[in-house]
């Protein structure tokens, strides 16, 4: 399904059940008016029936009283997207007709966002707006009450506005945010989502019919992709009989891992863990840098668990780094960073710890740990630090980093400087990759964490 929607249906009565939780806009150019004239920003919700993302979505943000103050402070516009005979399947969004979602998502794609060739968008996705219409920030697919609350006021602070909602707890930057852009999926990429349920049972039903092989590719990708946890309990299921293929199917499983740690969700986490243990270290390896790409809580023990029983040191900087991305909030987590931080021995682990205490920011012993690094830590520990300092957009710590340009010569420290502060200055994470890597001394790529506006991929899925 494309962004086109040439096969909605027009003039179709919507029926919907309960009460609208958010007050939605049913007209663009009257609200946009309105958001002008009341000085409000304007929040774009994008979705499709049909596709867990956009489902959960209406649960954790739409119907989540704790975000009211936040939706009363936008004029609020959804678009979603759905298919013949689905008008009914709609949540619901106040007197809005499917027909006023056909025209939303038509407005909202020729005006803000940047189909592909074939017209297809990411779906779903959050896009805030100035009051005049001014593109601020925006997140594809999956993102949670507390990345939403993160967005939303980074929004009113970049559009000019003071008065804020109350705080958040736990407010944080989602993994796919794009400051001042939106996204453009891959020229490939003919949904720009998710299977749906029913699209999802159709795949597994005709791939379990056969042994699935190389010309299944796309669609074990589309599969991993998608949000259900079907699509993980058969990948789990396929990936333990690729494993008894030895050697020869090696590359295609750490291609599989690695596609999971840039694209799924944590409804995948479970097909990592009966790997955690692995014999190969390039795996394990591959598997960590999943768990940190994911980032979430879910996966925190099994991350703990592979880090205590981890011997290979490479290996185990990798694990440190998705001990931070995971232990978000956890004071135990943020403790175990800030000892490695300051007294592990082996430096590469250790500067992987001073760079996951980013993931845990704004955690006041985490800030305190880097603020002292960049005052006072030598070689790259300092270095480290001011990454981690703009990987958690620690804003306050600008007028430091800024200060560190004073006497500095040598043009890798000052780009590491500079870079940091485009980030806090409302740049893209990807302005900090290479220095990132640099300090890591790690091989894998972060898709996910550094990403881009225009979809990419790694060159070969398959391998490496």
């Amino acid at each position: 399904m494309t962004c086109s929607l040439a096969v909605l249906l027009l003039g179709l009565t919507f029926h919907a059940s309960g009460p609208a939780k958010v007050e939605w806009e049913v007209d663009i150019e009257a609200g946009q008016s309105t958001a002008e004239e009341e000085g409000r920003i304007i929040l774009l919700a994008l979705g499709i029936v049909g596709e867990r993302r956009s489902a959960a979505h209406v649960k954790a943000l739409y119907s989540n009283k704790k975000l009211g103050d936040h939706f009363s402070r936008s004029v609020n516009f959804a678009a979603w997207a759905f298919g013949v005979g689905e008008e009914r399947d709609l949540p619901d969004f106040g007197d809005m007709e499917p027909s006023d979602h056909l025209n939303n998502l038509v407005v909202i794609t020729e005006r803000w966002l940047k189909p592909n060739s074939s017209g297809v968008i990411a779906l779903p996705q959050h896009v805030w707006l100035s009051p005049k219409g001014e593109l601020l920030l925006s997140c594809p697919w999956e993102i949670d009450a507390e990345e939403f609350a993160w967005c939303f006021n980074e929004a009113l602070r970049r559009a000019g506005i003071e008065e804020r909602p109350k705080p958040y707890k736990g407010a944080h930057p989602p993994r796919r945010l794009l400051l001042g852009d939106v996204y453009q999926v891959i020229e490939a990429d003919e949904l720009g989502r998710g299977l749906t349920t029913e699209e999802l049972e159709v795949l597994i039903s005709d791939l379990s019919k056969r042994f699935p092989g190389v010309e299944d590719r796309a669609a074990i990708l589309q599969m991993l992709f998608t949000d259900e946890d079907e699509a993980a309990s058969y990948f789990k299921m396929q990936i333990g009989m690729w494993e008894l293929g030895g050697p020869r199917v090696a590359p295609i499983i750490d291609g599989s891992f690695e596609f999971i740690g840039m694209a799924s969700t944590a409804k995948f986490l479970p097909v990592f863990e009966q790997f955690c243990s692995h014999n190969r270290a390039g795996l394990r390896a591959r598997i960590a840098v999943g768990y940190e790409q994911i980032g979430h809580s879910d996966g925190l023990v099994a991350v703990k668990k592979a880090l205590k029983k981890e011997k290979d040191d490479d290996v185990r900087a990798e694990w440190v780094r998705a001990l931070g991305a995971c232990g978000r909030g956890n004071k135990s987590v943020s403790k175990t960073l800030v000892r490695l931080a300051s007294k592990e021995r082996n430096d590469r682990i250790r500067r992987n710890a001073i760079l996951a205490l980013g993931h845990v920011l704004p955690e006041k012993g985490a800030l305190e740990q880097l603020t002292e690094l960049v005052e006072e830590g030598e070689g790259d520990d300092r270095w480290a630090a001011v990454l981690a300092l703009a990987l958690g957009r620690e804003l306050g710590s600008r007028e430091l980093i800024e200060g560190l340009k004073a006497g500095e010569k040598d043009p890798e420290l000052l780009e590491i400087i500079d870079a940091s502060l485009r980030v806090l200055d409302g740049g893209q994470l990807h302005e900090i990759q290479s220095s990132f890597e640099d300090i890591s001394e790690s091989i894998h790529k972060r898709w996910r964490l550094f990403f881009h506006a225009v979809g990419e991929a790694p060159e070969d899925l398959q391998g490496g």
